[in-house]
């Protein structure tokens, strides 16, 4: 099951990795290379990100086995990292899915509410009544 690529919680969970790899990037001085113990690489991190709060769950999964792996953030992570197919298929169809109830979202906004007179205002006039 996959998650629109507008999902706030990844968006936030982007922000993050990237201002952690700046701060980062900032302890060393221009031109330096260096590699802070235990530090991921983006991509390992984006992939924790997007197994975390897009990938939400699969079936039909096996191992070299042809045993069902059941789906955890971690083996998601890693199924991603191991496979960049796998990888931009997610993006890409979440990606799909964000631009699909974009399209949804304006077609809701052309609409006019039945409860209008279609005005900018929103209110129709009130008939008349008989005196």
């Amino acid at each position: 099951m996959l998650v629109s690529l507008d999902s706030t919680e990844y968006q936030i969970a982007m922000e993050r990795m990237r201002r952690r790899v700046q701060r980062n990037d900032a302890q060393f001085q221009e031109g330096d290379i260096g590699v802070i113990a235990g530090e991921k690489t983006e991509y390992a991190n984006h992939c924790l990100a997007i197994a975390s709060f897009l990938l939400k769950d699969w079936t039909g999964a096996v191992d070299g086995d042809g045993n069902e792996i059941k789906y955890t953030e971690q083996v998601g992570a890693q199924m991603l990292e191991d496979n960049v197919e796998l990888f931009l298929f997610v993006l890409e169809h979440s990606g799909d899915l964000a631009a699909s109830k974009k399209v949804e979202q304006v077609e809701t906004l052309e609409k006019s509410s039945p409860a209008s007179s279609g005005k900018a205002s929103g209110q129709g006039r009130k008939p008349k009544s008989a005196s």
